[in-house]
């Protein structure tokens, strides 16, 4: 082993690398950084991440599958010398595959390693200029087990979504569905590749806790792991500033489980698993004090299809996501259906009109739809957004539009200014009775009967739930994006249709667009305070 020695040894490796980090970045365009998915976790999330490994080992096996310039795990290595004096030798086996960021990677470990070497610590690292989901593609189908297991797997996995004709689809199938993140793979193999006992910390976006993208992602995941903890960013910003990342972001830590027979595909789930939860806005306020453990079985319904997690940061939540439990009624088994709106504005192009002709009915967009609150035509956009209120029926749109009946209809998309993440407003046939048909754009979810037509109480009643603040709160707990997946909402619990036709009755049309009205028809049906609706 080298003895050369160098003149910044008495500064932490993961300080080192953090320059490296930030020289790289002035060297390379924000384009290239985007194409590779790359984030570096700023060192106070890489100690934050490190402090949750319980690996008590005297030899250490480590991987970082996406390394950049070797922050996280010259993090987790400082600390595991911190609490262990008996480490004798340390195995680092890290995967980057930008050839760019390769030499700044090579300077980080080296001078890892010669920190360590002046603790008298051994260390190996070998850095696989490669893509780790394809070079571990048959781990992950399961075709090649592998005795090299490692102790602890530490990750800021690469977020973006895989292209279509990628590889990575084809090598990760079992796994996906639609167009996935990358993220989710990384962690998948990651889990494959712990010895039994092993530790996986990763940071991520919180997405992969609902949706129907994620749902084999989270089938794979709950029956390879115990989760241990979920660490959640309140603020969009805070954990990524650096790079100006807009997304929620959950660090997880996760114990890989004890083996079963091999004839087994899957591991059992777990149900008797402590899941500790905490929050902070940022990196600067954590405080674990605020932490608290749930029963796994409460959060994430096993027996369920999607296998949705909630993740309840408050006694409000906990109260909604109880209550919620307690509702075995759904939109399916009430007969109602949701669905995405049909028309595409970019493949239906030529036939968007700006005037009402004889030929052309409405067209709805998501600006059409406030709370309780549909609004058509509107013809004042700011410039650059217009957006066209009629479509034009043809044999070409036919396909497309929708008869004019009762609906509900329901952004797919919330805002960062939004202050709901469901936002839902009643429409009635009378609402434009002179036209056939309508078009819904397919930034909005529709909801109707498929057989028939839905009431008008039902219509205000499920309403007047959608825009629910208890509706909100609860949502909240298991969405950490932008989408209002109709999956989501289909499955999602619901009062039996007596109490929701119940509420619609005491909706006029006079109130329709005061929330606090809502929100107290909401509170007094289920018995509840105020109080208990707000996500504060």
């Amino acid at each position: 082993m080298s003895s050369k020695t160098n003149v910044f040894l008495d500064e932490r490796p993961s300080s080192y690398a953090d320059k490296l980090g930030l020289q790289y970045t002035s060297e390379v365009t924000s384009a290239h950084k985007k194409d590779f998915g790359q984030f570096f976790t700023p060192n106070e999330i890489a100690d934050f991440m490190s402090q949750f490994c319980t690996v008590n080992k005297n030899r250490i096996r480590i991987l970082d599958p996406g390394c950049g310039v070797g922050i996280l795990s010259s993090s987790l290595i400082e600390y595991l010398v911190s609490i262990n004096p008996e480490i004798e030798e340390i195995e680092l086996t890290a995967f980057e595959k930008d050839l760019e960021i390769i030499s700044y990677a090579k300077k980080s470990l080296e001078y890892l390693r010669e920190w360590l070497y002046r603790k008298q610590i051994s260390f190996n690292y070998f850095l696989c200029v490669n893509d780790f989901i394809l070079h571990n593609s048959a781990v992950l189908d399961g075709r090649v087990t592998t005795d090299e297991k490692f102790d602890v797997v530490i990750s800021n996995p690469p977020y973006f979504k895989i292209k279509k004709n990628d590889p990575i689809n084809i090598a990760a199938k079992s796994i996906i569905h639609g167009q996935q993140n990358i993220y989710s793979i990384f962690i998948i193999i990651s889990a494959k590749l712990l010895r039994e006992g092993g530790q996986l910390i990763f940071i991520s976006p919180r997405s992969f806790t609902s949706g129907s993208y994620f749902r084999l992602f989270r089938n794979t995941f709950f029956s390879l792991v115990d989760l241990n903890m979920i660490h959640l960013f309140g603020s969009r910003t805070s954990a990524f500033q650096r790079d100006k990342v807009l997304q929620e972001n959950v660090i997880v830590v996760s114990t890989r489980k004890q083996s079963v027979a091999q004839n087994q595909l899957l591991l059992p789930f777990s149900k008797n698993i402590k899941l500790n939860i905490s929050i902070s806005n940022g990196i600067e306020d954590i405080d674990l004090e605020k932490s608290k453990a749930y029963e796994f079985t409460s959060l994430v319904n096993l027996e369920s299809f999607q296998k949705i997690l909630h993740l309840p940061i408050s006694i409000n939540d906990e109260k909604a996501i109880k209550l919620f439990k307690s509702w075995s009624n759904s939109l399916d088994k009430s007969n109602i259906s949701i669905s995405t709106g049909p028309v595409v504005a970019f493949r239906t192009t030529t036939f968007l009109k700006e005037t009402r002709l004889k030929k052309n009915v409405p067209l709805i967009w998501l600006n059409n739809v406030s709370k309780m609150t549909f609004t058509w035509p509107i013809m004042t956009f700011k410039k650059g957004k217009e957006k066209s209120q009629f479509i034009e029926v043809s044999d070409e749109t036919k396909s497309v539009l929708l008869p004019n009946k009762n609906y509900i209809l329901l952004r797919r998309f919330s805002s960062k200014d939004d202050s709901s993440k469901l936002i839902a407003c009643p429409y009635f046939e009378d609402y434009l009775k002179e036209y056939p048909y309508l078009g819904v754009e397919n930034h909005l979810n529709y909801i109707y009967r498929k057989d028939g037509v839905l009431t008008r109480e039902e219509v205000l009643g499920l309403c007047a739930l959608l825009n629910s603040k208890l509706f909100d709160v609860y949502f909240r707990t298991f969405n950490g994006n932008i989408n209002v997946s109709a999956t989501e909402l289909r499955e999602m619990p619901l009062p039996n249709l007596t109490t929701i036709k119940a509420i619609g009755s005491k909706i006029s049309d006079n109130k329709l667009h005061v929330q606090n009205f809502i929100d107290q028809i909401v509170a007094d049906t289920f018995k509840i305070k105020l109080n208990d609706l707000s996500n504060d």
